[in-house]
């Protein structure tokens, strides 16, 4: 039986890449957009901790995000009453 050829096509070394370039503060919608432009592009590992909370912090503060959280909060506490016993409600 022949030897195995090798691949003509070389493989993909995955090499962790440098933190991005400092972030810019405050942290704007644009900033946040670029940040996780790069990070898409780059995997997690190519932002700090630090950027990935900010990121997180920027996103909890927009308006869009808390009137979520208070949906979902009002569908949690409908769910609750809803599992209730019926007799339980009434007290």
């Amino acid at each position: 039986m022949p030897a195995r050829k090798k691949k003509s096509v070389p493989q993909r070394w995955m090499h962790r890449r440098p933190p991005l370039t400092p972030m810019r503060e405050p942290l704007t919608r644009a900033e946040v957009l670029r940040l996780q432009a790069h990070m898409r592009k780059h995997g997690p590992a190519s932002l700090t901790m630090r950027q990935h909370n900010a990121i997180w912090d920027f996103l909890f503060e927009t308006p869009e995000s808390q009137a979520w959280l208070s949906d979902m909060v009002t569908q949690i506490q409908s769910g609750q009453q809803a599992a209730q016993p019926w007799n339980a409600s009434k007290k």
